[in-house]
């Protein structure tokens, strides 16, 4: 009882500070900049530079037979300031080195054609439309994109010229080998031969809702770490945590209704991001569980930390150095190729991974109850070391 009401006197001073407000503006201002300024589906910013070397009338058929099929439409044309420049090609077949010199300036302006997906409906890539060879190569080299020469002879049968930047990887290179040298209807049939098994649906989360988890853990992980240590310092500064020395309260009541202030906090934040974000999609009984449980390990954490300095100016170091280790995990959220195994020794790795499938709404629970467990007892690990800290600081 006494522990309820020591909560309900630090949300009220919570209430009266700035600290409080802080993590709920930072929550409305996240979940504006979600809805507001990133798109659920973004298209593709690809482009290339295609030279049709053909007739005016056969470019003519093709491109209409594209567009009636949706594959391709026509949007706005657009200038290119071409610069001067000098530079070498070399023929990956035969090895042959071309060298290429354009000293004067000149503008074209390009046609362009957007590629769609007939499965999205969105647009893979922007292709535009060169005049001639020359400056096909011209645009491809100086923006670093693909260029590409399409030539049909008077038999109607096409070859293809690409003009690539090196970087390309080996199989990108075979896949467009085996596109211009086989029959396109034989390559179709062979896939329809394929005898595929779907093992289950996989469900993935937009633009939009990727960066959800990112936020969540980062509210729940830095602010709650950062705050926390604002609070208590702040309370050492008025000398609230000394005034315990002569108090009969316990100390571990007023560091346990500090993190109680936190939860509700921290709750109240993700709620607001979450919820108009997500909308039904989450496991909402598994997140908000889990959502408390690493909010009160991160907490602990800097209460243990806070303990060990008199002011956050001192603690500056510890709590930048902690900050940059728990951001860490997010490079590997971003890019899943880069995920070296010390990297989910991070605590905010399970964090981000948990919180994932919680979000789509279908939690991997043998990870999600290991790692509670795993951040319960770190937690209160945490808290019992704090604990006896503040109670030596005390009494020194």
């Amino acid at each position: 009882m006494k522990l309820l009401s020591s909560y309900f006197k630090e949300m009220k001073i919570a209430a009266r500070g700035f600290y409080f407000y802080i993590e709920v503006i930072v929550a409305i201002i996240i979940v504006a900049i979600l809805l507001v300024t990133i798109k659920p589906y973004s298209d593709s910013k690809q482009q290339e530079f295609i030279y049709y070397d053909m007739s005016e009338t056969v470019y003519a058929y093709m491109l209409q037979d594209k567009i009636d099929s949706g594959e391709l439409k026509v949007t706005d044309s657009k200038e290119f300031k071409l610069k001067p420049i000098e530079f070498e090609l070399t023929n990956i077949e035969t090895g042959e080195t071309e060298s290429f010199v354009y000293e004067e300036e000149k503008t074209v302006l390009l046609e362009a054609l957007q590629e769609i997906n007939l499965d999205t409906g969105r647009i893979t890539k922007t292709v535009y439309r060169v005049p001639n060879e020359e400056d096909m190569v011209r645009l491809a080299y100086s923006t670093g994109d693909i260029g590409a020469t399409v030539k049909v002879n008077d038999m109607g049968e096409s070859s293809y010229r690409y003009i690539m930047q090196g970087y390309e990887t080996e199989r990108f290179t075979n896949v467009l080998y085996i596109l211009h040298t086989a029959n396109p209807e034989d390559i179709e049939a062979q896939f329809d031969q394929q005898i595929t098994r779907q093992l289950g649906t996989v469900e993935r989360l937009n633009n939009r809702e990727a960066a959800v988890p990112v936020m969540i853990t980062f509210m729940g992980s830095l602010m709650g770490f950062f705050i926390i240590m604002s609070y208590i310092f702040l309370d050492k500064d008025e000398g609230v945590i000394r005034a315990f020395a002569v108090s009969p309260s316990a100390v571990w009541k007023y560091l346990i209704s500090k993190i109680m202030v936190i939860l509700t906090t921290v709750t109240i934040s993700s709620s607001i991001i979450v919820i108009p974000v997500m909308l039904l999609k989450p496991n909402y009984l598994v997140f908000y569980p889990y959502l408390i449980i690493t909010t009160f390990g991160f907490s602990a954490l800097g209460m243990l930390i806070s303990s060990f300095y008199d002011s956050i100016s001192k603690a500056f170091g510890a709590l930048y150095l902690t900050m940059i280790a728990l951001i860490l995990p997010a490079f590997s959220y971003y890019i899943p190729s880069f995920d070296p195994i010390w990297l989910r020794f991070f605590p905010t790795y399970p964090v981000l991974q948990g919180f994932k499938g919680i979000l789509l709404g279908n939690p991997d629970m043998p990870y999600i109850l290991t790692y509670s467990a795993a951040f319960t007892v770190g937690g209160i690990l945490l808290l019992f070391l704090s604990n006896l800290k503040f109670k030596k600081s005390l009494t020194e």
